[in-house]
């Protein structure tokens, strides 16, 4: 029998000669139980101690629990994520002599350890973080996946360091102080950016970095990277459209068979556009093929809709549910539940979010909970490698200019299929924004406090010079997928559910970033490549549909209704903004947002708000 878990993992390991408190341990766990509410496990080794929460799945024995021990006693593990080729590498250990008492990818991971040390990292193909201990050697090996899909957080002094799954359970620690990381606050308050660096949003709590390692022994505590993504800058595919969009079809396809690896019920996430539609039509695909991709029930969808017309996509999700026998699941995000709900959202969250849609995405894991279903595929990660997001398109545009391809340049502008709609219901003015930071944020420097706005101004230069594929990689690496990967783990989580992103196989993000950029983008089309490679597997309504919506909620319009009253309460309370903003200015030109008079977007207004109201839910004090 197959075995997988999600889990919360945390961890002590003390450098002075004070031994690992078990209580402290157990409280450090307990802020996890959502994230396994079925059993806890402690390892306790003098100045080692390891902590689990487990969420079971699949197998129910004690063969399964953790901490798991291994080679005698010699290596723990504490671990959270899953390593979908297990099986693989299991078959691999036991042709070299390795036998297994489990059927879990748990212990798949310590024999790989065993075997090939820090680098069997570079075997797994999964989402992971876990912590190895070696009693014998006394050394402490941690290591995240290459996407950071699933978290890592740590904090270390003089006298110890101490790792977990989320922030809270390190709040936990009695000299951990609730301090804000001003620096972090800047740049998400005037750039909207988040999760761009190792730093969080609390002074002395760091993020292991995706695709790093961290150890800790006798030389003392250092960190590595194990993988990186190079992304081409090669423009033209040489006529290799056919071949390569086979390739794609086939990498993606066979990451989602692995991703379906699992003994109950599994779920997808479904908007009206072509990434999740893509999973949802292929697992139908492995499925009538025999390929044992689902046991027994039809697939469940889950989806966030509106009453709203232009955030309403039900006909183009009944159009996939009907194509692929599908039973669809839709939730209806309200403002009046999002206030009821909001700091229970930011306390699992833990720390602030830029806009509203994460709490639309909060309700889509609700559904799937209350459906019964544990594990969950998303379509994460396909606009950032495939230039889904409209700004991509100015860059490229950019780019053909800057490189005299004048000729392609004008075929993307006028002979695509749909013409000059390239271009349609584009603000030039906005646009412009994208590459002119002081225009885009300008409006900002009569609120934001000079040292704040310079200092964030800094950022802006590095975000958006540069080329094409450098922004591709910017957004993979810093800008966009972090923050997305996070709001993913936090929100599923917080209801027990495994979530899996079959566009994040590490094989087939290798495979993307190598391709010429006119695959991406082509006459006038985003996702080119995935367009051509889905032909005859997705309805042709949403292979060549150009609006891209996704799960979101009408923002500005419960700014300016349901949430104008708790927003001017969180503006004109004397807590964390006020360090950062004139609280004054911007009551006012709040009030201008609310008539229509202010030329500063809501996810402004959005920001700050939830940036306070997190301070309140933390206690967290400037």
């Amino acid at each position: 029998m197959k075995w997988k878990e999600m889990c919360g993992i945390a961890g002590i390991h003390r450098f002075d000669k004070n031994l690992v408190n078990k209580e402290v341990l157990e409280e450090m766990g307990g802020k996890l139980a959502h994230r396994g509410p079925d059993g806890s496990g402690i390892y306790v080794d003098q100045h080692m101690g390891l902590v689990h929460r487990r969420l079971k799945i699949i197998d129910l024995s004690d063969k399964a629990h953790q901490p798991m021990t291994y080679g005698g006693g010699r290596f723990v593990i504490c671990y959270n994520g899953e390593v979908y080729n297990y099986l693989e590498l299991k078959k691999e250990l036991e042709e070299e002599g390795f036998s297994f008492e489990s059927n879990s990818d748990t212990e798949v991971i310590l024999a790989s350890y065993a075997r090939w040390g820090v680098g069997c990292v570079r075997k797994f193909n999964g989402m992971f973080a876990f912590a190895i201990w070696d009693s014998r050697e006394k050394k402490l090996f941690c290591a995240r996946d290459r996407l950071g899909v699933k978290p890592f957080y740590y904090h270390c002094s003089s006298k110890r360091f101490a790792f977990a799954s989320e922030i809270k359970s390190l709040l936990s620690l009695r000299d951990v102080l609730v301090k804000p990381n001003h620096k972090v606050m800047r740049d998400f308050l005037v750039l909207g950016i988040l999760n761009h660096s190792s730093e969080t949003f609390f002074e002395g709590i760091c993020e292991l970095k995706p695709a790093h390692i961290l150890i800790i022994d006798r030389r003392g505590l250092r960190k590595e990277s194990y993988w990186e993504i190079e992304v081409s800058d090669k423009l033209d595919e040489n006529g290799m459209v056919a071949i390569e969009a086979e390739k794609f079809r086939n990498l993606l396809t066979d990451a989602i068979r692995i991703r379906l690896r699992s003994d109950v019920p599994v779920g997808s996430c479904l908007s009206g556009g072509i990434d999740s539609t893509s999973i949802v039509c292929l697992i139908y695909a492995l499925s009538s093929c025999n390929q044992k991709a689902l046991s027994g029930e039809n697939l469940k969808t889950f989806s966030a809709v509106s009453e709203i017309p232009y955030l309403d996509e039900r006909s183009y999700i009944r159009l996939v549910n009907a194509s692929t026998n599908a039973e669809a699941h839709f939730v209806f995000p309200e403002i009046i539940d999002f206030i009821e709900e909001l700091d229970k959202l930011i306390w699992h969250q833990e720390e602030p979010f830029s806009n509203a849609s994460v709490y639309a995405q909060w309700c889509v894991f609700r559904s799937a909970a209350k459906a019964g279903i544990k594990v969950v595929l998303d379509g994460q990660g396909a606009d950032e490698q495939l230039c889904g997001y409209r700004k991509f398109s100015y860059f490229f545009l950019r780019e053909l200019i800057s490189r005299g391809e004048i000729l392609c340049f004008l075929k993307e502008i006028c002979n695509s299929p749909a013409n000059f709609n390239f271009f349609k219901g584009v603000d030039f003015r906005h646009s412009l924004r994208y590459f002119r930071g002081w225009q885009r944020y300008g409006g900002l420097s009569k609120i934001v406090r000079p040292e704040a706005f310079f200092s964030a101004q800094k950022e802006n230069v590095i975000g958006w010079a540069g080329s094409l594929a450098q922004r591709i990689l910017l957004d993979m690496t810093r800008y966009s997928l972090p923050s997305l990967l996070r709001y993913e783990d936090k929100n599923s989580m917080a209801f027990s559910i495994e979530s899996r992103t079959p566009f994040l196989d590490y094989r087939l993000v290798e495979f993307l970033a190598r391709l010429p950029l006119r695959l991406k983008i082509r006459n006038g089309w985003n996702k080119f490549i995935l367009r051509d490679a889905m032909k005859g597997i997705i309805p042709e309504e949403i292979r060549w549909r150009r609006a891209k919506l996704a799960f979101d909620v009408p923002q500005d319009v419960w700014l300016q209704n349901g949430l104008r009253e708790a927003v001017k309460e969180a503006f004109s309370s004397k807590g964390l903004l006020a360090s950062i903003l004139f609280t004054e200015r911007l009551c006012l030109e709040f009030d201008a947002f609310g008539s229509g008079r202010s030329s500063i977007s809501g996810n402004f207004f959005f920001r700050a708000f939830i940036l306070e109201r997190w301070s309140q839910r933390f206690s967290v004090k400037g």
